[in-house]
C-alpha cells in the first residue's frame, strides 16, 4: 500500500503519492499557494485514498452536528430554567 498526500488550496485539491513527491514538487506547490492537508491515508489507489478522505470528512460533520444539536439543546435548557426561575 502507498500513503498519499493531499495538498490544498482554496476549492482545488491535488493527491500524490508521498514516495512520488520530491522537495522541488512540494516547494513548487507552497508557491502556488497549496498548504499539505494534515491528514495521510494508505490506499492501493488514488481513488481509494480520496474515498477514505470523503469517508473522514463525514464522519466528522456528522460528529460536529451532534455536538451543535448537544450545545443547543443545553442552551435552550439554560434559557427555560432562567425564564421560569424569573417568572416564579
Amino acid at each position: 500500500m502507498e500513503k498519499y498526500v493531499f495538498y490544498v488550496k482554496d476549492e482545488a485539491t491535488k493527491i500524490f503519492a508521498r514516495s512520488a513527491l520530491s522537495k522541488d514538487d512540494i516547494k513548487k506547490l507552497k508557491q502556488d499557494g497549496f498548504k499539505r492537508y494534515p491528514l495521510e491515508f494508505e490506499a492501493e489507489s488514488k481513488q481509494e485514498a480520496i474515498d477514505k478522505l470523503n469517508e473522514n470528512t463525514r464522519d466528522n460533520m456528522d460528529s460536529l452536528g451532534g455536538f451543535s444539536a448537544t450545545i443547543a439543546f443545553i442552551a435552550l435548557t439554560v434559557v427555560i430554567m432562567a425564564v421560569l426561575v424569573y417568572l416564579f
